[in-house]
């Protein structure tokens, strides 16, 4: 492991490590865990990052995104229209008035 990058996770197991100390819930939820037996163990990850033109060409291509369908209950449209307005209303064409 680079001495760089391994300096760096050093610094944020310690820093994890100081965040949990400080927290009084998370303490009484480690606890609680080893109460009933276990050991928590927390694991990290940590790889090089890949640019952007990287990571598109390993993706699947994808399909356009679809907006998602409107849908309105009867409790929300009464609300609407309590306060004006009427989604059901077809809306005007927009036409510069001069």
């Amino acid at each position: 492991m680079e001495p760089r990058l391994k300096q760096l996770l050093e610094d944020l197991t310690r820093s994890l490590c100081e965040a949990i100390a400080e927290s009084p819930e998370v303490h009484d939820r480690l606890e609680s865990i080893r109460r009933e037996g276990y050991t928590l163990n927390l694991f990290l990850d940590c790889k090089p990052c890949e640019s952007d033109d990287a990571a598109r060409t390993e993706e699947a291509p994808r399909r356009p995104a679809q907006p998602p369908p409107f849908r309105i209950n009867g409790r929300d449209l009464a609300f609407l229209r309590s306060v004006g307005i009427d989604p059901t209303r077809k809306a005007r064409s927009r036409t510069s008035r001069r």
